[in-house]
């Protein structure tokens, strides 16, 4: 394993445990659904870590913290929705921005607008299960996710800025060509 990667393995841990204890202070105010907020460590360890490294973080991230703390639940499919979410963004945002080093902000618009699609589609599907209208349980959770887009679109950002001031040397995780 080479010295690249291995500087990889504590920042997926420490994302991770982010995305652990942020949700806590978001559901003590009852916002966690609003705000999405083990969203931002996930789409943050998107932007810096390799593929396989933020996958590995949107696996680990739902499933610890289910485990820990019981959020995101299982029942609604919570969990196994957010954790395919969480896939799918991370590693659309490490393929464009730490592999093909696409601009931060095509990766994030790409990202959400995937994430967003993927979850009007499931949503479709599943609202009969639960016996809601298909289109109007599609929208209206694509639509109460908007206010953490609003926050994934000013924190990620400002945190990359942050993080290219401060630690430069997670910025370039050392990919060949």
């Amino acid at each position: 394993m080479k010295e690249s990667e291995i500087r990889q393995i504590p920042l997926t841990a420490l994302l991770a445990v982010s995305g652990i204890i942020l949700p806590q202070f978001f559901h003590l105010l009852g916002l966690g659904a609003v705000f999405m907020p083990m969203f931002l460590p996930v789409m943050l360890g998107g932007l810096l870590l390799r593929w396989r490294f933020a996958l590995v973080l949107a696996v680990v991230t739902p499933l610890a913290s289910f485990t820990i703390t019981g959020m995101p639940p299982i029942t609604p499919p919570v969990l196994p929705v957010m954790m395919t979410e969480l896939m799918l963004i991370s590693s659309i945002l490490s393929l464009l921005h730490v592999h093909l080093q696409k601009n931060k902000w095509a990766a994030l618009i790409s990202a959400i607008v995937a994430d967003r699609f993927f979850l009007f589609i499931v949503a479709y599907f599943l609202a009969p299960v639960f016996g809601l209208p298909q289109m109007f349980a599609s929208f209206s959770l694509v639509i109460s996710g908007i206010p953490g887009i609003i926050l994934q679109l000013i924190v990620l950002p400002a945190a990359l800025v942050f993080i290219e001031k401060k630690f430069p040397q997670y910025l370039n995780p050392g990919l060949e060509k």
